[in-house]
């Protein structure tokens, strides 16, 4: 059930004052439906065959914001057609920041996909910082007003560097993660509002502005249960698996070989220690937490002269005679960090990764500059010993699902891109896991260098994959990326037609949403984990991390709200509450993440092939072979 805590959540969305505002345009009947508009720039919208009564029967109209000759100039209410009426409150936020501001310097217009007016706030050699403004219709209040956000945009030919993820807010001026994200962004807001609201604000007569957040109710989901040896029940995936030990243990003859340049094997020797749990008191080892010993039998050492393909190869090759058939995992220690590299050294990591892979290795990467840096690895060694475990085939933990005998297949693709952004090759694959979030397997669904192939295949192989485990699962979801294109969500849904009788629903997941949510009265002003918000039309801003309500103290950045919409469902209809049940697994599958405790920004059926996508388009950008990723073990963790 339900957690019955009901909190209020403050929307990015600053509402109109009076709803009932007129909007002004020019129309004309369209008389024939079939003819294309004869008018540039000029769109249709439905409105009352008789203006004058809003109950008649909806006519197309040309629409125009200018005198266009055999036009009628019409005011009409704002309740009469949603979108003309956002339309219109876009072209009159142009015009008066036209009239008062300075385009270009203060501000630009994106006028194509998303109408909103981005603010630059402050401009340097990294980038500007940017408050934009989008007309917004609010299904859940039904109220018109605009959503408000912060994004920093990074100058061309300017490196993702520390100095950029400062500026963009995710990492603070101590360079860590910040952990006053969300407060620093409501404040940079607060500060635009209390500025430019009173310039700009009204647009016309009736158009003025609220300025304070409209606050949501937010339903709070049950929290994750994680379940480990024996069945035993705990909040906590650290203190779980000390307590209990891992749901299911490697096995016992496997092996770990550190890989590593001469000069650096006192590095190895000290990492060694950590996973023993020699080193540090955030980790007791890898015997007390995974029940796996890192004696001799367990343990090997292999030195790299560099880096190179050919010393990997042959690195490689005297691996597999030592570990023959046992499970392996070569671990690799790199002078380089990932997330500050030069681009030879990126392109280096993901060739030697690929070389492994090939071979049906997995692979550990742990960067030097982060064991050189202070507590770099104190607070990092047990998501290394739970990468290295989870990646010999071990099972730390599953989740307590709300929906047994459930498929959760998660869709990713690594689509091919020129230039110009035209797509020369298509490829999209599914992460399978259970509604506990256990790792299955990856399918590939379709790859062509032709779009009507490419679906077709789409089509016939998402229906492969639920007929071919229809005996095993009574339910299937689907979990797709917002980045899916329309005609692959169509392709999908062709699939899932006549496949048994099966209750199929389709989850659509954006991690880059425009919403944002701020909780006023906490301080951080972050909302707590699991808090979800009804946005109206089967959309939901769900947290899947937050505050914490035995612990209300933020120690870590907390990520973005993601944007949940329910696109396609086999039942007749999807209630409230069934919503809200398949919100819980995704919820759950969030707590599934192997790639480190407390690791749960998204569930890992969209967050594992986001990682694999990853990984599949820089080896293909490499022009390096492909390789099986269906037959493995969770190589991409």
């Amino acid at each position: 059930m339900m957690a019955e805590l009901n909190d209020k959540v403050a929307l990015n969305f600053l509402e109109i004052i009076n709803q009932q505002f007129q909007v002004s345009c020019y129309l004309k009947k369209v008389v024939d439906l079939d003819q294309p508009s004869p008018y540039p720039n000029v769109k249709r919208y439905n409105l009352p065959g008789n203006l004058n009564n809003p109950d008649t029967k909806f006519a197309p109209y040309f629409i125009s914001d200018t005198v266009i000759e055999g036009f009628e100039s019409v005011t009409i209410s704002s309740s009469v057609n949603n979108i003309l009426t956002l339309h219109k409150l876009f072209e009159s936020l142009v015009r008066k920041c036209r009239q008062v501001l300075r385009e270009g310097t203060d501000f630009t217009v994106n006028d194509s996909f998303k109408k909103r007016v981005d603010f630059i706030i402050s401009v340097s050699d990294l980038g500007n910082e940017v408050i934009w403004l989008e007309p917004y219709y609010l299904n859940a209040s039904q109220k018109f007003g605009f959503l408000i956000g912060f994004h920093f945009n990074k100058a061309e030919g300017q490196p993702f560097n520390k100095a950029v993820q400062q500026k963009s807010l995710s990492l603070g001026p101590d360079g860590r993660e910040n952990i006053n994200f969300y407060a620093d962004i409501y404040k940079k807001l607060q500060l635009f509002i209390g500025y430019y609201k009173p310039r700009l604000f009204p647009l016309e007569e009736g158009t003025d502005l609220r300025t304070t957040f409209g606050e949501l109710t937010s339903k709070h989901l049950e929290a994750k249960k994680y379940i480990f040896n024996n069945n035993r029940v705990e909040t906590s995936q650290f203190q779980g698996i000390k307590k209990h030990g891992p749901l299911i243990r490697m096995a016992d003859n496997s092996l770990i070989c550190f890989m590593y340049r001469p000069e650096d094997k006192p590095f190895s020797y000290e990492l060694f220690h950590a996973l023993k749990g020699d080193k540090f008191g955030t980790f007791p080892g890898m015997e007390a937490m995974f029940s796996f010993s890192l004696g001799r039998e367990h343990v090997t050492g292999l030195p790299l002269a560099d880096y190179s393909p050919e010393t990997i190869a042959a690195a490689i090759t005297q691996l597999k005679e030592i570990a023959g058939d046992r499970p392996t995992l070569p671990l690799l220690l790199i002078p380089w960090s990932r997330m500050e590299c030069t681009p030879e050294e990126n392109d280096a990591y993901y060739r030697i990764k690929h070389q492994f892979l090939s071979k049906g290795l997995p692979t550990q990467f742990v960067s030097l500059q982060r064991m050189r840096a202070r507590d770099g690895l104190k607070w990092s060694i047990s998501n290394i010993g739970l990468g290295a475990f989870s990646k010999l085939g071990g099972l730390p933990w599953k989740l307590q699902p709300r929906h047994e005998k459930c498929l959760i297949i998660g869709i990713g693709q690594a689509h091919r891109k020129q230039d110009d952004g035209t797509i020369s090759r298509y490829f999209a694959y599914s992460v399978l896991t259970d509604s506990s979030g256990l790792y299955d397997s990856i399918k590939i669904l379709s790859k062509s260098e032709q779009q009507d192939t490419y679906l077709n295949g789409l089509t016939e192989n998402i229906k492969g994959v639920i007929n071919s485990m229809a005996a095993k699962y009574d339910k299937f979801v689907i979990h797709t990326p917002f980045k899916l294109r329309s005609e692959e969500v169509e392709a999908l849904k062709a699939g899932l037609v006549n496949v048994g009788g099966k209750e199929i629903v389709v989850i659509k997941f954006n991690e880059h949403s425009k919403y944002f949510g701020f909780a006023l009265e906490n301080n951080s002003k972050v909302p707590f984990e699991s808090s979800c918000v009804p946005l109206g039309r089967r959309q939901y801003l769900v947290w899947f991390e937050g505050l914490q309500y035995h612990n209300p103290t933020v120690r870590h950045r907390i990520a973005r709200p993601m944007n949940v919409e329910f696109i396609h469902f086999s039942a007749e209809e999807l209630s409230s509450s069934d919503e809200i049940s398949y919100l819980q697994d995704a919820i759950n599958l969030s707590g599934a993440n192997w790639r480190g405790f407390n690791a749960k920004t998204s569930p890992v059926s969209v967050y594992y092939a986001k990682i694999i996508a990853d990984y599949i388009g820089h080896f293909d950008k490499l022009g390096l072979p492909e390789i099986d990723i269906e037959n493995m073990p969770p190589w991409f963790l």
